[in-house]
């Protein structure tokens, strides 16, 4: 193994330390507007084909629209007297009212039923361009916004296409704008400073291509290949350009831009630890190994009634050989973890105890025996030298053959008692723990945990009660019990959780994934709410606000793995209209 790539790699990891789409898989990119985006663009998203708003906007719950939200905030941008603030307070006013209905919405910003956007940059410059209905309606908001704060503006011209510019202040500083467009039923909103020119806007504004753009590339059907996208919104973060901008190592427009930031923040050798010809080299050899995150749709379906999103977003390594160093920690995640499938809350963590010490080894190893000359990278190096993993290896030998654990429920009902407090009337639930030889792991736990040296699993699979083990300042109102499940050690309550449980008997521990997580926001909020009300201590109008809470029908399930495409997490949202 490359000590020094592998190194790169875990410096990386200890600095470290809703999209629309159809079924349609094909990687044709052929979006106009891509001929305006600059290659070199250190951030992009697209949303590449039509995403059917009108129909999104209907099925989403008031809460997720973010209205009901924005008045405190509004009430706090009046009270500070600054005109941005005000400038800003009036657009969120504005975006509060439009939520009524849909043709509100419409009317008040000119989207369209279906609607594209693209959001990328010219060095620092923030470029966003979305395809409207009708295009003069967002300009109007924003106009209407600025005369109420008191905001000036003013219409101009660059080489046949109108803009209306914001004067803006930041910190004293004068000529900052805010840029707004319309041409083609295409809105340009973007930002020009001091540290832009003539060029920048003009690239802006699409009536200047760039020297080379995204379209002149595959950049985004390689992305869409690689990372199986459906091709209908795609993004990215690119490491390498914005690690090459801070070090100097490329002359690219963002790299000239933080140069003039800095220079006129009076901080012109904030950089230059890292501006070396060795740190060049070392930090872009980095880089080259963590180039890029990476996120799009991979599959989407709307309809009137329910949105289910399938998105995925990955923090992309070419490093091979730490993939596979990785790779060795992944664990045993239980089926019933995997998916939404009416559960409560879910949670499950797939690793294989026993190659933790070796990769925190190999880790730290790496980083101390690499070769690199980049002063501040050197000094991380020096640093590492003290790191111990001696409590690594006492929770490895312990826990040697765990692969994995995990926490599901299925129901839970609560109330609350005037003289104890919160209680559990129902719960339907289970944990499990994961072993290659979950019985000699419970022998040996038994040792170690007194009480479950009493309870004699039989290893047949039958279940015991344990509630006279449990501590519980109450008497328990359900029925815990225990038992062996093949190599799965499992502790439940309730008729679901116990047909889990069986399930996992034909259940083989092997290396299956790394973090899983599932929730329904609805079945969630419904037992604190309901302890919350019966409380009495809440006015009318705050159990109001509580009460619009249960109308959250959305079901969330992530799934985090190490793949050899690098560190991945994938998402299915669904949402059920209300």
């Amino acid at each position: 193994m490359n000590s020094k790539l592998l190194a790169g790699g875990a410096v990386a990891i200890v600095a470290g330390a809703f999209i629309y789409s159809q079924s349609n898989t094909s990687v044709n990119v052929e979006l106009s507007q891509l001929q305006h985006v600059p290659a070199d663009t250190p951030i992009f998203y697209g949303q590449l084909k039509p995403f059917p708003y009108a129909k999104y906007f209907e099925l989403m719950p008031s809460a997720m629209k973010g209205g009901n939200d924005l008045t405190p905030v509004v009430a706090q941008l009046r009270t500070s007297g600054d005109p941005n603030a005000l400038f800003i307070a009036a657009l969120l006013e504005k975006y509060q009212t439009s939520l009524t209905s849909y043709d509100t919405f419409k009317s008040t910003w000119g989207f369209s039923d279906e609607s594209m956007g693209l959001f990328y940059s010219q060095g620092l410059m923030p470029i966003f361009r979305i395809k409207v209905g009708e295009q003069t309606a967002l300009l109007n908001s924003i106009k209407e916004s600025a005369d109420e704060a008191g905001i000036s503006y003013s219409d101009e011209s660059s080489q046949g296409v109108t803009y209306t510019q914001f004067a803006l202040t930041l910190d004293g500083i004068d000529d900052i704008h805010l840029i707004a467009s319309a041409t083609d039923n295409w809105v340009t909103l973007t930002l020009s400073s001091p540290l832009t020119n003539e060029q920048d806007l003009r690239i802006a504004l699409g009536v200047e291509k760039p020297v080379k753009s995204l379209a002149d590339t595959d950049k985004l059907a390689t992305l869409i290949n690689t990372f199986s996208l459906d091709g209908n919104s795609v993004g990215y973060v690119d490491h390498q350009r914005i690690a090459n901008a801070l070090t100097g190592k490329e002359n690219s427009r963002l790299h000239q831009m933080l140069k003039e930031l800095l220079n006129k923040a009076q901080q012109d050798n904030a950089l230059a630890a890292i501006s070396t010809p060795e740190c060049q080299d070392d930090i872009a050899t980095i880089a080259a190994k963590w180039p890029a995150t990476v996120s799009g749709t991979t599959k989407t379906r709307i309809t009137t009634d329910y949105a289910n999103f399938d998105v995925k977003a990955v923090l992309q390594s070419t490093d091979q050989d730490l993939l596979n160093t990785l790779q060795a920690i992944r664990g045993f995640v239980p089926k019933h973890t995997t998916q939404l499938d009416g559960q409560v809350l879910s949670i499950a963590y797939g690793v294989d105890v026993a190659k933790v010490m070796p990769l925190a080894n190999t880790l730290t190893g790496a980083i101390k025996s690499a070769e690199f000359n980049c002063g501040p990278i050197v000094a991380l190096q020096n640093e590492m030298q003290d790191v111990s993993t001696a409590g690594l290896a006492m929770m490895s030998g312990f826990a040697n053959g765990v692969q994995g654990m995990s926490v599901s429920v299925q129901d839970a009902v609560f109330n609350i008692d005037d003289y104890q407090g919160p209680q559990i009337d129902k719960l339907d639930a289970i944990v499990t723990l994961s072993a290659t030889d979950a019985h000699g792991l419970y022998s040996i736990a038994q040792g170690f945990v007194p009480p479950l040296a009493n309870i004699k699993l039989p290893a047949n699979g039958d279940a015991v009660l344990i509630n006279e083990y449990i501590p519980s300042p109450v008497p328990l109102n359900f029925d815990i019990k225990m038992a062996l499940k093949g190599n799965h050690i499992v502790i439940f309550t309730g008729d679901k959780s116990a047909q889990i449980a069986d399930t996992l008997e034909s259940q083989s521990v092997t290396k299956n994934g790394f973090v899983n997580m599932a929730f329904d926001v609805q079945k969630i909020l419904l037992p604190l709410l309901d302890s919350v009300a019966a409380t009495g201590q809440l006015s009318d109008e705050e159990m109001a606000e509580l009460d619009s809470l249960r109308h959250q029908p959305v079901s969330v399930y992530f799934a985090t793995d190490i793949t050899d495409n690098g560190i991945n997490m994938e998402s299915n949202v669904q949402i059920t209209k209300e």
